[in-house]
């Protein structure tokens, strides 16, 4: 399965994408990540090393740019290599604005996700909203 190693922890959702990914992964990977929202009182980033993905799925496109308006959820991280950095920043202008955010390496994007974490302590729900 070309995504796995899912994590939620200390408000970072991670996963690892290699070769193909399929539309029904990236459904999966956001049902994970919006569990992985919702279980957390604070915001939280999505994390994602997709260094060894070869093609992305064209439907997987418009589901994993959607991810990018989940509820409680920062930003959505990626640390991609050359033939796929194109394919990711089309996915971040088809999602919702300044919230996703493509790097070459996982240590920048790591360091980058937990920049937004301090960044974002809290998370104020319209409710809470005055």
């Amino acid at each position: 399965m070309p995504i796995t190693n899912y994590e939620c922890h200390d408000r970072v959702f991670f996963a690892k994408e290699t070769g193909f990914v399929t539309t029904e992964e990236a459904y999966v990977w956001v049902e994970k990540l919006e569990s992985c929202a919702s279980q957390n009182q604070q915001p939280i980033v999505a994390l994602v090393d997709a260094l060894e993905v070869t093609r992305i799925s064209p439907v997987a496109y418009q589901v994993f740019s959607k991810a990018s308006f989940t509820e409680n959820v920062v930003g959505v991280v990626v640390a991609t290599n050359a033939v796929i950095t194109q394919t990711s920043t089309t996915i971040s202008r088809l999602g919702k604005r300044q919230q996703t955010w493509v790097f070459s390496t996982l240590d920048e994007a790591r360091q980058y996700a937990l920049r937004l974490l301090e960044e974002n302590p809290e998370y104020d729900s319209p409710d809470q909203a005055e």
